[in-house]
């Protein structure tokens, strides 16, 4: 299909779109391990390495073996390959037997002193019925300390209190952070901290204001949900969450986005609310998946090339997402999280419009490589099942891997439910009798979990693959995944490449070997460049033609390599295209049309051609002064806002593109736009017998004159004579056709 390319000179905007098709890495799963031994309902998993016994590996998650909320705990002494699971139990819980619990999540200390926090509610019970608890373990996992509570209870409902702990050996290492939001509607966006182990808390703070504004439906809004604390290296504190942005103008815009606010002081004070970047906030998946553009966050503090990075990773339908499905983006800051780059899709499907990315985690390793883990529904055509998905960042969040498929088998929606058949009733191991609650669990929970020790990783997440919702777990090593091909795209035709791919392996420690052969199978012409680089110029002189190109990672050691990538198209054509002739106006011609239709040859030969359209009052063109209009064809008529000027001559030409960006431009043509009445002779604005009599005395007489001599040229030949005398008096007194100037 041909494409015209229009563009307004005046507005000096250039929007450049690139991507690249790339297939997820062909290395197999790791081994699946379910850690949860019950039949029930499990979901929203965390997950932490011991820093100081990297061998003790600690998962909690959401638990509904009695039929309701409880948080189920895994520990494994292995490294991850062997479990034991266990429920908080109901005497080291705050409400003791009325209470139920939700929302488990974890953090570590860089002494390898664990912390959980959990909600623990009454369920009906509005005043004073819900409470954030801690709990602490000194010795790995083995016993827990606990609950400690924030003060105070209220008339309110706590929710989704994620913590972090300062591990930067800083002013600040040490102290524990919790940030959550804090219900009834409008709600608000809660922060406190301790610092002595959870035992105590500082005054709370409310960090995301109930936000007051118009537009929106209502004058409160809501501040937000999902409020994730992270540490950066500098040891400040940063929260993020998503909520609705506010203009600059206190007015509410509808727009969705992850808001920031940091502390330097340890959590003391905040700076003010900031706006990280707009999302998509609530969607769903296929198959009733509820999903949001929850921010997943972590910092770099290793002090290696990467230190005070910060990344966030969310599920996102952007722009670009025509069809309405979700993608995993993640937006990183190189500052200690002062500005933030645009967003990245890091998942790679090939047909990512058609497939829901969601769930994502992220953690950054003790190197600095970033490790992020999501759900996605690439494995199936029906785009209802799910798996779990790994990318990896070796250059700072700059690129990410090609994606590495973590589950051996896809998970069903329709399975997350609890089993059918149980009985109504059950009993604690307190003695208490408990109704078998209906499954509200918002299907697979709203996170996921991983951690990382060196290249060890651990992740835990929901999977149906036995009927119902239980907690699995991998646990591999960072792999040397075959690079993911960007530049060139696949089917790109150009003039000259410069070829990039994502950064496979470690920072210094990466090597690639770029093949280009005019063969898909690289059977022959092979040429070879290795490179220490993810960017370069290319192998060697290409030749115009159909070309293939792959890579393969391999270590500067060279005791380890890749399978080779994709293998990606491109054409370079330097061959310009056939020079644009011009046909409409003729050239030099005086028009009384002030938004003429400029008309060239549509070359048949070359079907793909650009055309740039350009018209000015100055032969030259220079920038700023010519009208460069959009068409879908070989021609092009002016905007009626935007016409010709009266009197002037006017220049222009056409120049013709090819997709490969060779171009070629035509001659330039003139024409002058006067507003007169065609057979109006002498000037007077109308057609009647006085036209006849100037023209008369013009031609016979040596009489004045016409006024503007194309106004008389009635019969358009190009000649004043007899034949256009001839031509009005028939139009005028014998019916015959209107001048046509």
């Amino acid at each position: 299909m041909r494409t015209i390319v229009i563009a307004l000179l005046l507005s000096g905007l250039v929007m450049a779109l690139t991507s690249a098709a790339n297939a997820d890495s062909n290395l197999p799963p790791p081994p699946n391990i379910r850690i949860t031994t019950i039949p029930q309902l499990n979901n929203e998993e965390q997950v932490f390495i011991c820093p100081t016994d990297s061998l003790v590996v600690i998962a909690n998650w959401r638990d509904f073996r009695l039929g309701f909320r409880q948080v189920g705990i895994g520990r494994s002494t292995d490294g991850g390959y062997t479990w034991t699971d266990s429920l908080i139990p109901w005497t080291n819980q705050y409400f003791k037997e009325q209470s139920q619990q939700s929302d488990p999540t974890m953090t570590v200390d860089r002494l390898g002193r664990f912390y959980m926090s959990v909600l623990d509610y009454i369920p009906g019970q509005d005043i004073n019925g819900s409470i954030i608890g801690f709990y602490r373990s000194d010795d790995k996992g083995v016993s827990w300390l606990g609950p400690f509570a924030h003060a105070p209870l209220g008339t309110f409902f706590e929710d989704k209190q994620f913590i972090t702990v300062d591990r930067t050996g800083g002013p600040y290492d040490g102290t524990l952070y919790c940030a959550w939001a804090r219900f009834d509607n409008p709600n608000r966006i809660m922060f406190v901290r301790s610092i002595d182990g959870a035992e105590t808390f500082d005054d709370t703070l409310i960090i995301g204001p109930v936000q007051t504004s118009t537009g929106c439906g209502t004058a409160q809004i809501d501040a937000g949900q999902f409020a994730n604390p992270v540490v950066a290296s500098d040891g400040s504190v940063h929260v993020f969450w998503q909520g609705f942005a506010l203009d600059s103008g206190a007015q509410c815009t509808g727009v969705t986005s992850l808001k920031q606010r940091f502390s330097t002081d340890g959590g003391q004070t905040f700076a003010s609310e900031r706006i990280v970047t707009p999302v998509s906030g609530w969607t769903q998946a296929d198959g009733g998946i509820a999903t949001y553009s929850q921010p997943a966050s972590d910092a770099d503090i290793t002090g290696g090339p990467f230190d005070g990075h910060v990344y966030i990773a969310f599920t996102n339908i952007g722009p670009e997402d025509g069809a309405g499905n979700s993608d995993v983006d993640v937006v990183r800051s190189i500052d200690n999280g002062l500005t933030w780059s645009g967003r990245l899709q890091i998942n790679d499907d090939v047909n990512s419009d058609l497939t829901d990315n969601f769930h994502p985690w992220l953690i950054v390793n003790d190197e600095g490589m970033v490790i992020v883990i999501f759900y996605d529904q690439r494995y199936d055509a029906g785009h209802f099942l799910f798996d779990l998905i790994a990318a990896y960042s070796f250059d700072g969040g700059e690129t990410f891997t090609a994606n590495h498929r973590i589950s051996a088998v896809s998970s069903s929606p329709a399975a997350l439910k609890m089993a059918d058949g149980q009985a109504p009733w059950t009993y604690d191991e307190n003695g208490f009798q408990r109704p078998l609650a209906s499954p509200t669990a918002g299907l697979i929970g709203e996170y996921i979990g991983v951690t990382a020790f060196h290249d060890k990783i651990n992740a835990v997440w929901t999977d149906s693959r036995d009927g119902n919702s239980e907690v699995y777990t991998a646990n591999w090593y960072l792999p040397l995944l075959e690079p993911r091909l960007q530049v060139p795209v696949d089917g790109m035709i150009a003039n000259d490449v410069t070829f990039s791919w994502a950064t496979s392996w470690k920072h210094n420690e990466d090597r690639y070997r770029l093949e280009v052969s005019p063969t898909a199978d690289f059977s022959a012409g092979v040429i070879t460049q290795i490179t220490d680089t993810n960017l370069s110029a290319g192998p060697g002189p290409i030749a115009d033609g159909v070309w293939y190109w792959r890579v393969k990672t391999l270590t500067v050691a060279g005791d380890d390599s890749s399978a080779y990538s994709a293998v990606q198209a491109f054409t370079i054509d330097r061959v310009p295209p056939s020079m644009p002739q011009l046909l409409l106006p003729e050239h030099e011609k005086i028009t009384n049309d002030a938004t003429p239709l400029f008309v060239w040859d549509d070359d048949p030969a070359e079907p793909l051609l650009d055309y740039t359209l350009s018209v000015s009052t100055d032969p030259l063109f220079p920038a700023g002064s010519a009208t460069r209009a959009y068409t879908v064809t070989n021609q092009w008529s002016l905007d009626p806002g935007e016409p010709l000027p009266s009197g002037t001559p006017v220049y222009w030409k056409v120049r013709a593109a090819d997709p490969a960006g060779n171009t070629s431009e035509s001659p330039v043509r003139t024409l002058t736009y006067l507003p007169y009445v065609c057979g109006d002779v002498d000037g007077s604005g109308g057609i009647s017998v006085s036209d006849l009599t100037f023209l008369v005395n013009f031609l016979f007489r040596s009489g004045t004159p016409p006024p503007v001599a194309v106004a008389a040229d009635v019969n358009n030949d190009g000649i004043l004579n007899i034949s256009d005398l001839t031509f009005l008096v028939n139009y005028l007194f014998r019916g015959g056709p209107p001048p046509a100037c």
